[in-house]
């Protein structure tokens, strides 16, 4: 008997006999991995629910929004599972958006402080940029040398005068006292004369010595007239030097800080170019555009948080002022937001406001509900166990929520994640995000 000899590639027929047993264990490999895998699925699918956000209403509710579907799928009429989704019940929520402007820092009022005095130098001045100024307080101090000799010749005029007067007055009462004694002689010498005991002569020269009396009184009347009206004119003159003088001193027409000095010691002043600027009551603002579609948002009063280079903490402000012109160049209206009393900013420093607005009353859904298509927006509703598809007008966004104009009513159950693999016309279960959330654990 002839015996073929194996070849190579053969292996020996003792060594083939015995492959049953790696088989089997290869077998119970495989279906410890498939327990494995179903297992680690099953963890998986209970870890993935996990929540999104909240959207707080104006009215003290809260709506919680999650995301995936639920853990376990139940069984419609016919016995064919049904997927469970996360939904949300759409309800009326204020919408809280937050636009961010920039600008810099500038008075609320600027008050630019010059002088009237022409060609006069500067002598000193006594304040600095940054000091906080009263109303009348002394800013600078002109050259005066002829003014104030003017003043001392004046106060001399007025003394002069006021001697005058008193020398007027003495001489009036002198010649009062005259013209009474030169009365009394002409009173005597009237019945002496009639019985013939004084010649004619001594009636005479009594009645003519009442006249002299008479026009010295009156002389030295015109003379005191004469001495006020010099007075009087010493006077006016005093005030016009004085405020001539006045204008030497340059004061401060409010209260404030001074913002900017442009005045040296030594220059000759114009009376056109302003020596210092002032910030008025020591108030400041930030100065913004904002762009036509904030316009609508943006109000008297709305808050603002305003961060200024420079200082570490923001400050809180209100938009004061709105322009009603928009600038061709730019399409863009200038607002102004007012800082606290007590802030101090540097002017000119930028800052930058984050404005907070909130919309009237309406539906709001979470951004991942929505979805985009080629004719508008749409979301996923879920009605009577079925999916239904519906278009919707949407409205301000924020980074987790949009707001619908048309196309939800209150109450409706939108499902959180358009475009998910739910479809129109699927038999689904609806979960609530707090449904989804204790089902995981």
């Amino acid at each position: 008997m002839i015996r073929r000899r194996p070849t190579r590639f053969e292996a020996p027929p003792s060594a083939r006999k015995p492959a049953a047993a790696p088989r089997a264990e290869s077998g119970r490999r495989r279906k410890i991995g498939s327990v494995a895998l179903v297992a680690f699925a099953t963890l998986l699918a209970a870890a993935c629910p996990m929540v999104v956000g909240n959207l707080s209403s104006t009215a003290g509710s809260a709506m919680a929004v999650a995301t995936g579907t639920g853990p376990a799928s139940a069984l419609d009429g016919a016995g064919a599972a049904v997927m469970s989704v996360s939904v949300v019940n759409a309800s009326p929520s204020a919408l809280t958006t937050t636009s961010t402007v920039s600008g810099s820092i500038v008075a609320r009022e600027d008050v630019l402080v010059g002088t009237e005095s022409e060609g006069a130098g500067i002598r000193s001045l006594l304040v600095e940029e940054g000091d906080a100024v009263q109303e009348g307080q002394v800013l600078a101090v002109l050259t005066s040398d002829l003014d104030e000799i003017a003043l001392a010749m004046n106060d001399v005029e007025i003394e002069r005068a006021n001697a005058l007067l008193t020398q007027s007055e003495s001489t009036i009462s002198l010649a009062q006292t005259n013209l009474d004694l030169a009365s009394k002689a002409l009173a005597r010498a009237h019945p002496l004369s009639k019985s013939g005991v004084t010649s004619l002569d001594v009636l005479e020269q009594r009645e003519a010595d009442v006249l002299v009396a008479e026009a010295k009184l009156a002389t030295a009347q015109q003379a005191k007239r004469v001495a006020l009206a010099e007075r009087a004119i010493a006077m006016v003159k005093h005030r016009e030097l004085t405020a001539r003088l006045e204008r030497t001193r340059v004061r401060a027409p409010t209260s404030g800080i001074i913002v900017e000095r442009f005045a040296r010691v030594g220059d000759i002043s114009t009376g056109k170019a302003p020596l210092f600027r002032i910030a008025k009551d020591g108030l400041f603002e930030l100065e913004a555009l904002v762009p036509m579609r904030m316009m609508d948002r943006v109000g008297p009063a709305t808050a603002a948080s305003v961060s200024i280079s420079g200082m570490a903490a923001p400050l809180a402000g209100t938009v004061r002022h709105l322009s009603p012109r928009i600038e061709q160049n730019t399409r863009m209206a200038r607002v102004r937001i007012a800082l606290p009393a007590a802030a101090t900013p540097r002017l000119g420093a930028f800052a930058r406001a984050e404005v907070r607005t909130t919309e009237q009353l309406q539906i709001v859904l979470p951004l991942s509900a929505v979805q985009s298509t080629t004719d508008g927006s749409q979301v996923l509703l879920v009605a009577n166990g079925t999916v239904e598809t519906r278009a919707v007008v949407t409205g301000r966004r924020t980074a987790e929520a949009v707001q619908i104009v048309s196309g939800v009513s209150a109450g409706e159950q939108v499902i959180l994640r358009s475009g998910s693999l739910v479809r129109a016309g699927m038999r689904v279960t609806a979960v609530l995000p707090a449904a989804v959330i204790a089902s995981s654990w």
